[in-house]
């Protein structure tokens, strides 16, 4: 009885020390959750990680609009540049200064009219001020 007695007593002497250190490592965390009960008057700390997490997702979610939106200006622009280049060389080979109807190149491919070209930079534009608000 008294060796089982001092393996006991061993037992929670060395529980106890690990339980000091555990806390002495978690106390900048358990003093910033302080901070932010004062300050926000939440008490429930799984409310508070909920919190967070929903304002990472969000912040994530938006991270990823932004790339999106980004890249779909890129495409927008090249697409842009490619119709202004063409449009301008459909110009000095017509010799006028345009025309409605869609132009075909001599390998075949067709390409946009003004009405359309005038579509897609309104478009352009358009992404431009979304990507500038988000």
């Amino acid at each position: 009885m008294r060796n089982f007695l001092y393996i006991n007593k061993l037992w929670n002497n060395f529980m106890r020390i690990k339980m000091k250190e555990k806390m002495a490592e978690n106390e900048d965390i358990d003093e910033a959750f302080k901070k932010i009960k004062t300050h926000t008057a939440v008490t429930d700390v799984q409310a508070m990680v909920r919190r967070f997490q929903q304002k990472e997702q969000t912040y994530t979610a938006l991270l990823q609009t932004v790339s999106t939106s980004e890249q779909k200006v890129d495409q927008l622009k090249r697409a842009n540049e490619n119709l202004t280049k063409r449009l301008h060389e459909l110009q000095i080979d017509a010799g006028k200064a345009g025309s409605d109807t869609a132009a075909t190149s001599e390998d075949g491919m067709s390409f946009q009219s003004d009405s359309e070209i005038l579509t897609m930079n309104t478009e352009l534009n358009t992404v431009n001020k979304d990507m500038a608000k988000l």
